[in-house]
């Protein structure tokens, strides 16, 4: 897909990176990289609140790029599927079928614990280790809270998984076959703030937040993948029936992951087999190298033995032979003449050549050396 740079830019700022990737059919990581890569700016954290209040900052300009069109590679970029996943519906019916007044292992520790805890100074109850779930209520959700927890509880068998302890991590995971997502829940609230003006000093200000809590439950689980994360109260269903899907999208989440993983690792083999060859490729030409620089000295000592010899020969021809030399002057010839000899790598080279070269191949190093 094609967008001009400027239309971008322009749709960046009018709509929520989130909302927008959807829109154009990418992650909205991939769509941050395309705008990082085009010298695209987009808005920063907590802009589109601060817009709603009327108290955004200014929009920046569109920086200037020899570029005007951008690419989209959807291929690449594209919001990966959740697989889906078959789960035992009838199992998970039975479950909540035989919910009684005892709740299940962790939903009734985490209710022992919201029980016996005290209210923060704005209202929450919270709890979270390895023997409870992380939790963030008020105390009049923390009955209902914990039902929803033990429906998942005893629901959660249907699809192969159960909660288990980290205590590394000291919080309450789900485990769907091996795959580990964290899972809390919370109740949505709102607040109000509240300005108060120092009689003495107008320029000191002191702010205070009110928190009103609305009752509505929100569950979430984390992990690594795309892919629907939360579950809410909403004006049709409340999370009590959400059980199915809840359940459903945690064994989900844990396929996908399981997949990820599975195409990262098929990424890293390819990366180093790419590396490998590479480097085959380099120390090929490194081994011809050697090879050409060793032909080339072979060369230039048969070059010199050349020189020389002709050197020998030509003083010998200039000799007459009725005049007689001193002994002294016929070892000089003599030395000369062997020392010429012994710069020929001639007979070197093709003795190994006839004894061959074990194994030779055109980008194994050059063999023995001959010279140096």
């Amino acid at each position: 897909m094609q967008i001009s740079r400027r239309d971008l830019y322009n749709r960046v700022w009018s709509t929520p990176m989130s909302k927008l990737s959807r829109e154009l059919d990418i992650s909205d990581v991939g769509l941050a990289k395309v705008c990082r890569r085009h010298n695209i700016p987009r808005p920063p954290r907590g802009y589109w609140a601060k817009l709603a209040a009327g108290k955004a900052p200014p929009k920046p300009a569109l920086p200037s790029s020899k570029i005007d069109t951008v690419e989209l590679d959807a291929a690449r970029h594209r919001i990966a599927e959740t697989p889906k996943v078959d789960i035992d519906r009838a199992s998970i019916k039975a479950a909540q079928a035989a919910q009684g007044e005892a709740l299940a292992g962790v939903a009734a520790a985490t209710f022992e614990r919201l029980t016996n805890a005290k209210p923060s100074a704005d209202g929450f109850v919270t709890c979270g280790s390895s023997r409870v779930m992380a939790c963030s209520l008020s105390s009049a959700t923390v009955e209902r809270a914990c039902r929803v927890l033990d429906a998942i509880e005893r629901a959660l068998p249907a699809a192969g998984a159960r909660l288990a302890h980290n205590q590394e991590a000291k919080r309450v995971e789900v485990d769907v076959g091996g795959e580990r997502l964290g899972i809390s829940l919370a109740e949505n609230y709102t607040r109000t703030e509240t300005v108060e003006v120092d009689p003495k000093y107008s320029w000191m200000k002191s702010r205070t937040f009110t928190y009103h809590f609305t009752g509505e439950l929100r569950l979430t689980i984390t992990g690594d993948f795309s892919g629907r994360k939360s579950w809410a109260d909403g004006k049709r269903s409340r999370l009590e029936e959400k059980v199915e899907s809840i359940v459903a999208g945690l064994a989900s989440g844990a396929q996908a992951i399981a997949q990820l993983r599975a195409e990262r690792e098929e990424q890293r083999r390819r990366w180093a087999e790419a590396a490998r060859e590479a480097e085959i490729a380099r120390e090929r030409q490194r081994r011809l190298r050697n090879f050409s620089d060793q032909l080339q000295r072979e060369a230039a000592a048969w070059h010199r033995y050349c020189e020389v010899k002709a050197y020998v020969e030509h003083l010998q021809s200039q000799i007459n032979a009725s005049e007689t030399l001193s002994e002294q002057s016929r070892e000089w010839l003599r030395l000369a003449t062997h020392l010429a000899r012994l710069t020929d790598p001639t007979k070197a080279r093709l003795e190994a050549l006839q004894s061959g070269i074990s194994g030779y191949d055109y980008d194994l190093p050059f063999g023995r050396a001959i010279v140096s």
